[in-house]
């Protein structure tokens, strides 16, 4: 990205300007493709989104580079040779700078401190993220590189560009610049933050290490067999904050405390929320066992067993299943439950004396409910439908029962 065109090149920071428009291509959905002498629209490139802006009041809704030039996508109607007026997002454009810039020193602290080179960079609409060449990265490690990041932010140290030809480059790359200069590529920007890193990039930058703000790690994953950290700069940054903030806040004051209380306030909770759930299995056992002795009696004989079927206008399946596994306790029994709410489910079990496959047994069954399910042995459940067609299914399934015992 070279060349008279290419304005914001020289200077990110200036968004208005005049030019004229050499050359308009259709494009798809009633959209134009508008190419000028001069722009200071950034066009997406080197993980950097585009620009925003209007040209003549008209907007800007893509810039991209191709092999015309850059093309900015507009809905308005434009005549080669026509004077325009552009002015660039000022508030996006920043923040943009913010986060590159910002992406270039994480990228140097993390080479040098812990010799893990930046491979990939994506600046997104909310965060931004570098994928790292290297096994793993670790908590502490993450805590340093911030530390020292914004450290070098409080210093404001310079940033500027330098447009360098392959020769120079050369007698600079000395180990000292981040980024390889393809082999096809004569001419070369460089962005440099005084006396800490050089690095080849066509982006727009912040003069100076202080407007980045503020770099705040958000969290590492892996990704592609290496580590990905996801940050923000900035005034996504301070966006960040004030969210998380918030929502402190109004946790904190839910429960009237300061949220500097709520891990305590919240293991506190954890643990009476585990002994509660501890004792409601134990009553839900205690349910169940009630319950079977009410149960227990047979609706039906088959041969030597006993069949306890039962259909319910609403059960939850989780107490039924454990009602069911009393029932069967007695030994030579067959359960066979169905409940209509609230979900549709069926539970097929029997006595481990029992030689019944309920598994096979269900499937055969269910469907006529329009049920699915499985399980095997002495134990098989479904579930799905729309309810309808469940006492049938319980009907068929014990006369399938005296024919398998028969």
């Amino acid at each position: 990205m070279t060349g008279e065109e290419r304005q914001f090149l020289t200077d990110s920071y200036r968004v208005e300007f005049e030019s004229t428009v050499r050359e308009v291509v259709a494009l798809d959905e009633g959209k134009a493709g508008v190419y000028l002498d001069e722009t200071l629209f950034y066009p997406e490139s080197g993980g950097q989104p585009a620009d925003r802006g209007a040209l003549n009041g008209q907007e800007v809704s893509g810039v991209q580079e191709t092999d015309r030039g850059v093309m900015h996508v507009v809905d308005g109607s434009f005549t080669g040779g026509d004077k325009v007026e552009g002015k660039v997002d000022w508030k996006r454009r920043f923040d943009h700078m913010q986060q590159h810039s910002g992406q270039h020193l994480l990228s140097r602290v993390f080479l040098d401190d812990h010799g893990l080179r930046t491979i990939g960079f994506h600046l997104g609409e909310r965060t931004c993220t570098i994928d790292l060449g290297g096994e793993s990265v670790t908590e502490e490690q993450c805590s340093s590189v911030e530390q020292r990041c914004n450290e070098l932010i409080w210093k404001n140290i310079s940033i500027a560009d330098r447009t360098v030809s392959r020769d120079e480059y050369e007698k600079i790359s000395s180990g000292d610049v981040r980024s390889r200069l393809p082999d096809d590529v004569e001419e070369v920007r460089i962005v440099e933050i005084s006396e800490l890193d050089r690095s080849t990039c066509c982006g727009t930058h912040v003069k100076a290490t202080g407007e980045i703000g503020i770099i705040k790690i958000l969290r590492v994953e892996r990704v592609k067999g290496g580590p990905r950290i996801e940050f923000v700069c900035g005034g996504r940054a301070l966006y960040d904050y004030a969210g998380k903030h918030a929502m402190l806040s109004a946790l904190a004051g839910r429960f009237s405390t300061d949220w500097t209380e709520l891990e305590c306030v919240i293991d506190k909770l954890s643990d009476e929320n585990k002994t509660h759930r501890k004792r409601i299995e134990e009553l839900g056992t205690e349910l169940a066992r009630f319950r079977a002795s009410e149960l227990s009696q047979p609706t039906a004989t088959i041969g030597d067993y006993c069949v306890v079927k039962r259909l319910f206008d609403d059960e939850d399946a989780g107490a039924l299943r454990e009602t069911a596994n009393e029932v069967r306790g007695q030994g030579k029994t067959i359960v066979l439950f169905a409940a209509a709410a609230p979900k549709p489910s069926l539970i097929f079990a029997c006595s481990k004396d029992v030689p019944l496959d309920m598994g096979e047994l269900l499937k055969r069954s269910a469907s006529i409910a329009g049920m699915k399910g499985g399980g095997g042995g002495d134990y098989a459940q479904g579930g799905g439908g729309s309810g309808k067609g469940l006492e049938q299914a319980l009907d068929e399934a014990e006369s399938m029962i005296r024919e398998m015992l028969s």
